[in-house]
């Protein structure tokens, strides 16, 4: 193992698994690695951004996937919604490998898809495992999971000062905070018949305590009957693969819905030469709007190539068989889908990344 942990000295936790080291991945790897894990990946093939990152929170690279599965437990898929049955695939290939070699696993790998995909996608990609051969019971326990809210981050305490600024303080959206460890983080819910926490099935004995880093909270099935007129809400311990995928998409669908209609009305409104009027009326009338809606704006650009897979996945999730909205007459998804498809293709701001941002950075850009 990597003792790449920030106690210095002290051995590991345990050593996770993360593909790939994007925003987001490498910031969950140096919240794992600051709560004494350590961290490997397999940068091969990637760009030298992806590298970078990981060197830089301190995750161990590995040249294969056959190593990653043979030094990690658990393995976090964190990857672009177009990207996640491909990563599946390449874990059931190098399990495959590893389980033919001299040194095959003797307990079962944790694989949790955390990526911003349907239910039904989700569910197809669990089934590529069984498919495959591998039993869950000994192989392979698939974890269906999301991340709500944005990257973690730490911020060092700062001493108090008294502020004469008139503008209005609102509260971050999208990410929870402690304050004694300066640490502001996502939630990450899961579901399916495999959990973290559930310490009769997770043969490893830090499940708890990851969960708690990582904030995991494993769903409860609500059993309540949605035809049914004043029916007493039940749930169960047990949920399904989809849950938690489900639920990233439906609360997705309120804050990048928000950003694509914000762009919208932001470029109508420069467009039609009222930008400044705009602006001004948001300020006076609806601040709160105004703040939420600058930082989805300016957040966007080097995101919106991977929204527009993630748009087509929310789509996906409001026109299911099991919900009922019609995909000819109500989704309305696939047209957001389009604006996010029409800034990362055709606008410099599609060229934008994140960590060297250069256009975007304010709603008159």
């Amino acid at each position: 193992m990597s003792g790449n942990t920030e106690a210095k000295g002290q051995q590991p936790r345990a050593q996770i698994g993360i593909i790939s080291m994007g925003d987001m991945g490498s910031a969950l790897a140096s919240l794992l690695i600051a709560n004494g894990y350590a961290v490997a990946t397999n940068c091969t093939g990637r760009t030298q951004d992806t590298i970078d990152r990981a060197t830089t929170v301190g995750a161990e690279l590995l040249s294969t996937d056959e190593a990653l599965i043979t030094q990690c437990d658990v393995i976090l898929s964190v990857v672009p919604p177009a990207q996640a049955a491909a990563t599946a695939e390449r874990i059931i290939t190098a399990f495959k490998n590893v389980s033919s070699g001299p040194s095959p696993r003797s307990t079962p790998l944790y694989f949790a898809d955390m990526n911003a995909i349907s239910p039904s996608t989700v569910r197809s990609i669990a089934a590529q495992f069984i498919t495959a051969g591998l039993d869950p019971d000994r192989d392979v326990r698939f974890v269906d999971g999301c991340i709500l809210g944005v990257t973690p981050s730490r911020k060092q305490p700062q001493t108090s000062t008294a502020s004469t600024s008139t503008k209005p303080v609102f509260p971050q959206e999208d990410i929870l905070h402690d304050p004694t460890t300066g640490w502001s983080y996502p939630l990450l819910p899961t579901s399916g018949p495999w959990s973290f926490t559930d310490e009769s099935t997770f043969p490893y004995p830090y499940g708890q305590h990851f969960a708690e880093t990582l904030h995991i909270e494993h769903m409860l099935s609500d059993l309540t009957d949605p035809n049914s007129s004043g029916a007493e809400k039940q749930t169960t311990s047990s949920s399904e693969i989809g849950q938690a995928s489900a639920l990233k998409n439906v609360y997705a669908s309120l804050a990048k819905g928000f950003a694509a209609l914000s762009l919208l009305s932001l470029s109508t409104a420069h467009s039609l030469r009222i930008l400044p009027s705009f602006l001004s009326s948001l300020e006076r009338l609806a601040p709160s709007r105004l703040h939420t809606m600058t930082r989805y704006v300016t957040t966007l650009p080097p995101k919106a190539y991977r929204w527009v897979r993630e748009m087509e996945e929310i789509s996906k999730t409001f026109t299911d068989d099991e919900v009922g909205w019609n995909e000819d007459k109500e989704d309305v998804f696939k047209h957001v889908a389009g604006v996010f498809r029409f800034v990362a293709d055709e606008t410099v701001l599609g060229a934008e990344k994140v960590g060297k941002r250069r256009r975007g950075l304010d709603l008159e850009d």
